[in-house]
Formats: structure tokens, C-alpha cells, sequence
């Protein structure tokens, strides 16, 4: 789960750090930033092999981050709609999402995957 790990560093590396948007431009602009580089550290994630009794739970922590990347696409599209209701939903559904994602990273034993 090493590489994991190092995919997980390479994209908080590059991503810009958790912002509190008080706009609707600025909640547009963060998640133009980070949606792309979350996809990519997403794809370069299911591409790893990780061993044969750990794909289930890789599978379930996977599920979790494409939530994410959904939710992350919910929330720009609410975002220029300026739909305050859709924008707060499609926000707890990231966090939820990634709680889930952390719990199950920290259940395959990573360390950077599985930080906040």
C-alpha cells in the first residue's frame, strides 16, 4: 500500500490546501483546481495491483473516492447554479464520502491515504 500512499502525497502536493469558500465563485474555483487532480490520483489508484486480500476492502475504499469525485462534480455544477441547498448536499456528501475513505485507507494499513 506504499504506492498508494505516494499517490495520495504526490496529489495533496499538488492540490490546493481545504478552503471556506464564502462564494459561490470561490466554491467554483477551488473545486476547478482540485477535481482534476483528484480524478487523476484516482485513476493512478485503481491501476495498482494491491494483493489478492486486500481487494475487496480496496474496492470499497475506491467506491468512497469516486463518491467523492461525484460529489466534487455535484457541488461545481450547484455552484454555478448558485442552488445554496444543492451546494451544502453535495458538501456533506464529500465529507461523508470521505470519512469513509479515510476509515477504509486506515483499515488497509496506509498512512497518507488515510489522513484527513
Amino acid at each position: 500500500m506504499k504506492r498508494a500512499d505516494a499517490v495520495c502525497s504526490a496529489y495533496r502536493g499538488a492540490a490546493p490546501p481545504l478552503a471556506h469558500p464564502r462564494s459561490y465563485a470561490q466554491v467554483l474555483a477551488y473545486v476547478k483546481k482540485t477535481l482534476p487532480l483528484y480524478a487523476a490520483a484516482v485513476r493512478k489508484l485503481e491501476q495498482l495491483e494491491p494483493p489478492e486480500d486486500d481487494q475487496p476492502a480496496v474496492r470499497g475504499w475506491l467506491a468512497a473516492d469516486r463518491r467523492i469525485l461525484k460529489a466534487q462534480q455535484q457541488l461545481a455544477a450547484a455552484a454555478e447554479r448558485r442552488d445554496f441547498p444543492d451546494v451544502v448536499a453535495a458538501a456533506n456528501a464529500i465529507q461523508e464520502a470521505g470519512v469513509d475513505a479515510r476509515h477504509a485507507a486506515a483499515d488497509l494499513d496506509m498512512q497518507v491515504c488515510a489522513r484527513a
